[in-house]
C-alpha cells in the first residue's frame, strides 16, 4: 500500500495498542486521522486528547463524516462491518493494519522483528530497552504498554532501529521485512485460521524468507516446532536456550522470584543479567534479546543495563491493588501454555493460594483448546469463569459457552458479569492470595473495577 497524495486516514478499531500507536504515528506525521472503536477507554480518551477525532461505535455514517481517502481496519474487524461495507461500496481503499505497519517499517535501515506464540510484547520491551541503554537512536512499535515509555512506541530517525511485534495471526507477519527476524518460539495459536500445526510452522518459515539479505534470524534451540521451521533456512541464524544455543544462561540464581544469571555467547562469558521483572520464563525472553543485541553489535555493558532496566508491560503481570491482604492482579495471556507460565510464576512469588478469573477468548479458542484450558485451570486453588468475550466471532458455528468449561473444573464456578466477579473476590480475599484476571479481551476491567470498589 501507499500513502502518497493521502491527507486523510481513518483507522477502525483505533482504539487496539497496534492501532492506537499507528494512529499517533499517522498524526505526528501530519496526516489527519479519526476512526472508531465499541468502547472508550483510556486509549481512545488519549487519542482524543491529541485531537484525533474518535467514535464509539461502528456506523457508515462516519465514514461519510470524516470523508476518508483510505481506510485501515484492524484484522477483528471485518468486511461485514458497517464502516467496511460502505466504504467498498463506496470505492474508498481498505488496508489492514498489517499493511499500513509494513509500509511503515520498509522505511527504517534496521527493522527488528520479535515473532513467536508468547513473549512478543515482553522480548520486545527488552530489546528496546537494550538499545536505550547502549545510548542509540531507535523507533520502537510494540503490541502493549512498555512501563518505561509510558506508551506502545517510540519514534525516531529512520534511518535507524526499529523494533516492532510481529504477529502471525491471519498472516501479518508476511507483510514485514526484517532485518532481524526473532522467533521467540511456536506453540499451536489461532488455528481457527491455521487449521494444523504444520500450516502454522509453514508460514513461519515463510516469514522467515521476508528476512533481509545480509540479515539475520534469531530463533528458540530448545522448541521443537522452531526447530523444524528453521532447518532448511539458509540464511544466517544465531540460537538461544537456557543449555542449548549460541547465547544460554549459567549461574541462574532466583530471589523472591526474580532472576540473575549470566549471558553466554558460544560458551564464553558475555555478560551479567539481574532481571527487575519476575519469572523464569523471562530468562529466556531476556536470551532471546540479547541475541538480538548481539546481532545488532550491542555492547555486553549495554545488554546487562538493558535488561536490568526492563521494568515490564501494562497486562504483563500487573499489580492493580489489594483487597482484604489479597493482591489483585492483571495478565494478558490467553493460550494454556501461557496460563501454565503464570501460575508458576505466581508460585514462585510465594502466594499461599493462587484464584484465577479467567475470560475465554472467542468461540473458536474455547471450543478447540477446552480440555487444555480445563488441565491447566485445574492446577490453581480456585477459578473464577466469565462469559466468552466473543471478540470477531458469533457462537452460532460453535455453540459453546463459558459453563461447558466450568463443567470440567473441580475447582470452578461462573459469574455472569464483572459486578459479580469483583463482589466474589471481596467474599473470598484472604491475606496471601493472589487474585489474577486473565485474557487478551476486555477482562483488565474487572480488575480496575475490583480496585475501584474495594481496593484497600
Amino acid at each position: 500500500m501507499t500513502l502518497d497524495g493521502v491527507k486523510k486516514v481513518y483507522l477502525a478499531g483505533i482504539g487496539g495498542s497496534s492501532m492506537s500507536s499507528l494512529a499517533e504515528i499517522l498524526f505526528n506525521r501530519g496526516y489527519s486521522v479519526s476512526g472508531s472503536d465499541m468502547q472508550n477507554s483510556a486509549t481512545t480518551e488519549r487519542l482524543s486528547s491529541l485531537g484525533i477525532k474518535v467514535y464509539i461505535g461502528h456506523s457508515e455514517d462516519n465514514i461519510k463524516n470524516e470523508c476518508p481517502e483510505v481506510i485501515i481496519r484492524t484484522d477483528a474487524v471485518q468486511e461485514n462491518n458497517p464502516e467496511i461495507a460502505y466504504a467498498l461500496q463506496a470505492g474508498i481503499p481498505v488496508h489492514r493494519r498489517a499493511e499500513l505497519l509494513g509500509m511503515i517499517l520498509d522505511g527504517y535501515k534496521t527493522p527488528v522483528g520479535v515473532a513467536g506464540t508468547h513473549g512478543k510484547t515482553t522480548t520486545s520491551g527488552m530489546i528496546a530497552s537494550i538499545i536505550a541503554a547502549s545510548g542509540a537512536d531507535y523507533s520502537a512499535i510494540i503490541g502493549g504498554k512498555v512501563k518505561q515509555l509510558d506508551s506502545s512506541y517510540i519514534i525516531g530517525r529512520e534511518d535507524n532501529v526499529c523494533v516492532f511485534e510481529s504477529c502471525e495471526y491471519k498472516d501479518s507477519f508476511l507483510n514485514f521485512n526484517p532485518f532481524v527476524s526473532v522467533i521467540v518460539n511456536i506453540a499451536e495459536d489461532h488455528m481457527e485460521y491455521f487449521k494444523t500445526l504444520d500450516n502454522l510452522i509453514g508460514s513461519f518459515k515463510k516469514y522467515l524468507r521476508n528476512t533481509k539479505e545480509g540479515g539475520t534470524v534469531v530463533y528458540n534451540a530448545e522448541c521443537e516446532n522452531s526447530l523444524t521451521m528453521i532447518d532448511d533456512y539458509k540464511g544466517q541464524k544465531v540460537s538461544f536456550g537456557i543449555v542449548k544455543g549460541s547465547v544460554t544462561a549459567s549461574d541462574i540464581f532466583p530471589r523472591n522470584g526474580l532472576y540473575s544469571f549470566t549471558v553466554m555467547y558460544h560458551g564464553e562469558k558475555f555478560c551479567d543479567v539481574s532481571l527487575s521483572v519476575p519469572g523464569a520464563h523471562n530468562v529466556k525472553n531476556a536470551l532471546a534479546a540479547a541475541a538480538a543485541g548481539i546481532v545488532l553489535g550491542i555492547s555486553p555493558e549495554a545488554i546487562s543495563k538493558g535488561l536490568h532496566d526492563f521494568a515490564g508491560t501494562k497486562r504483563r503481570f500487573e499489580y492493580h491493588c489489594t483487597v482484604n491482604g489479597a493482591v489483585v492482579a492483571d495478565d494478558y495471556a490467553h493460550h494454556p501454555d501461557a496460563y501454565d507460565v503464570t501460575f508458576r510464576t505466581a508460585r514462585e512469588l510465594g502466594f499461599k493460594r493462587v484464584i484465577a478469573i479467567h475470560q475465554p477468548h472467542t468461540f473458536s479458542r474455547t471450543k478447540m483448546l477446552m480440555k487444555e484450558f480445563a488441565q491447566v485451570l485445574s492446577q490453581v486453588d480456585h477459578v473464577i469463569v466469565s462469559p466468552i468475550y466473543a471478540a470477531r466471532e458469533t457462537n452460532d458455528e460453535y455453540n459453546v459457552y463459558a459453563e461447558d468449561l466450568v463443567a470440567l473444573l473441580p475447582n470452578g464456578e461462573y459469574q455472569p458479569d464483572f459486578e459479580h466477579i469483583a463482589q466474589r473476590v471481596k467474599e473470598m480475599a484472604q491475606p496471601g492470595d493472589l487474585f489474577i484476571t486473565l485474557g487478551c479481551g476486555n477482562i483488565y476491567l474487572a480488575a480496575e473495577l475490583i480496585t475501584r470498589k474495594y481496593g484497600d
